[in-house]
């Protein structure tokens, strides 16, 4: 059914081919709350999505990538899911980045599909200092004055009011939108040490830019895109040549634990190769991948991001002046990494799409019954939906589960039985492992298509650890890191301890507010250990389209 869907919106997002319709030529602008970081800091993230023949957000893709390039190549990657045309999250920049100016954009599947596609619209310049090294990219030149700031002018009608606080203080910043139009921008509230940020797209650039892109001249037919969330390909390796032409119209699995949402099954196709067609997967984790009944090959993730051309970047200009201001500010992002900054994010709204209806579930809390030592006497003694049989001389496990005509009858040789949302095609594995490490076990008596397969109901063993503790699977499973879409989070620092040494140099970030016209909000922010001038930046767009821009200033004394 899921292909079936996938070719459906794949003729619906190429019906710009047909005579008279305008193509869906998707563009992506990124906002950070700051334009200057130093090696190591996070560059937090928010995303718009535009359809550039409309100038307005496009509701289609589901996943953005960003790059990160030096003027050698590609140095840092990142994802963000996006529902509505909008997304968040944040990137880390490695400690190992030498001094220079990086650049920065981000584009969908959809979009680079588009021939002739330029990433740079909207492409964003970061002047990045490595406060551990003296090490610099070849072109920096050091300059004997402060170069100035390039001035970017006010857009929009969102007001911002600034004003004056006391250290460790919390101040109060109101924002009002004057205009006609609802508008979503970000909010960044940032300290200002003198570095200038270096010239370069901002949305009001970004728009203009859309308005000027010529005639689109056509699309890869063969990239499907992704109106659903990431599409993760791998291919099969690790095999010879008889092995790699057994492997068509096997199912492959990729799993993630936890408790069953990141479960997909797909058939290997003719070269070798499996499309997953998912929902986006959040965070950095481990995935697991199984070729089912296969003994020899394994999968191998193949990278979605397309490592496009970044053009050329201007040199960073490098003043000696600058030496205290980039020692707190190496100071404040070593801070935030041996302080667990994490505590200081608020976690926005997540796209979900729950496998497995927690309406129909039945779940047993062992701890509530006798424990045994045998996972089969669970089944004997008052797991009821649950079974033992042996088939063809294996044991398996067989799950009551009810048909498409709503009636019961256990699963011949078809359930899908999983450990911390991992599937176990050898059901012995599950006889075998240790009950008293499983804390309970969930039952969906339904059933379930994946892929090409059609499972008579499910059941997840559920551990204490969420982690599969001592589970030994097949030697064709391999685990692997995956880079998961980045979790969008505003750096709101609502919940701060006195014994965190602040520092900060980001104070407040947001990256998805919407005001509709005429409406007011106020945003409060603690302010740092230290003093100085803090800039309040907002950056969005109105529905319409519009670029929205403005600065106002906090004083902290």
């Amino acid at each position: 059914m899921k292909k079936i869907l996938i070719s459906l919106f794949f003729l619906i997002g190429f019906l710009p081919a047909l005579p008279g319709a305008e193509p869906l030529r998707e563009r992506v602008f990124i906002s950070t709350d700051k334009d200057v970081y130093v090696a190591g800091d996070a560059v937090w993230l928010s995303a718009w999505c535009l359809d550039a023949g409309s100038g307005r957000l496009s509701t289609f893709s589901k996943t953005a990538y960003v790059e990160v390039h030096s003027p050698t190549g590609m140095v840092q990657t990142a994802k963000v899911a996006l529902e509505g045309g909008r997304g968040a999250g944040r990137l880390i920049l490695p400690n190992s980045l030498p001094t220079g100016n990086y650049r920065l954009f981000a584009y969908t599947r959809q979009g680079a599909s588009e021939e002739g596609f330029d990433p740079l619209t909207g492409a964003r310049t970061l002047s990045v200092f490595n406060t551990f090294s003296t090490g610099r990219q070849e072109n920096v030149k050091v300059v004997a004055q402060a170069p100035q700031a390039p001035s970017v002018p006010a857009r929009g009608a969102l007001g911002i009011e600034g004003g004056q606080a006391a250290r460790n203080d919390t101040v109060r910043i109101a924002l009002t939108n004057h205009g006609t139009e609802p508008v979503s921008f970000s909010l960044s509230v940032r300290h200002d040490d003198g570095i200038p940020a270096p010239a370069g797209a901002h949305v009001a650039d970004f728009v203009s830019a859309l308005k000027a892109l010529p005639a689109a001249r056509g699309f890869d037919a063969g990239v499907i895109p992704e109106y659903e969330g990431e599409i993760i390909r791998a291919r099969v390796t690790g095999t010879d040549a008889d092995g790699l032409r057994s492997m068509p119209g096997k199912n492959a699995f990729l799993s993630a634990p936890g408790s069953g949402e990141n479960f997909y099954s797909e058939m290997i196709d003719d070269n070798a190769q499996v499309t997953f067609f998912t929902s986006n997967i959040y965070g950095d984790r481990e995935l697991f991948l199984e070729i089912e009944e296969s003994q020899t090959g394994h999968l191998e993730l193949v990278s979605p991001f397309l490592d496009l051309p970044a053009g050329e970047i201007a040199p960073l200009q490098l003043w000696s002046g600058w030496g205290p201001a980039l020692e707190q500010r190496g100071l404040s992002m070593q801070l935030e990494k041996n302080f667990n900054a994490d505590t200081l994010y608020t976690l926005l709204p997540l796209r979900t799409h729950p496998l497995f209806d927690e309406r129909t579930r039945t779940r047993y809390v062992l701890d509530d019954y006798t424990r045994f030592p045998l996972m089969e006497e669970l089944f004997i003694e008052f797991i009821s939906e649950i079974r033992a049989r042996t088939v063809n001389g294996h044991r398996v496990i067989q799950v009551r589960a009810k048909d498409l005509m709503d009636a019961y009858s256990y699963s011949a040789n078809n359930a899908l039985i999983l450990l911390d949302g991992i599937p176990v095609l050898d059901h012995e594995r599950i006889f075998g492992y240790d009950p008293l490490l499983v804390q309970y076990v969930d039952i969906y008596e339904n059933t379930f298509f994946f892929g090409s397969r059609i499972y008579s109901g499910v059941a997840n063993f559920v551990t204490y650890k969420g982690t599969l503790p001592s589970m030994k699977f097949a030697d064709n499973v391999r685990i692997v890191d995956f880079q998961g879409c980045s979790l969008p989070l505003a750096f709101t620092c609502s919940d701060f301890g006195s014994d965190y040494p602040d520092y900060r140099q980001t104070i407040y970030w947001h990256p998805a507010l919407t005001l509709a016209p005429g409406e007011s909000m106020v945003i409060t922010c603690k302010t740092p250990a230290y003093g100085g001038r803090f800039d309040i930046v907002t950056e969005g767009l109105t529905s319409g389209g519009a670029a929205v821009c403005g600065q106002a200033t906090l004083d902290v004394r």
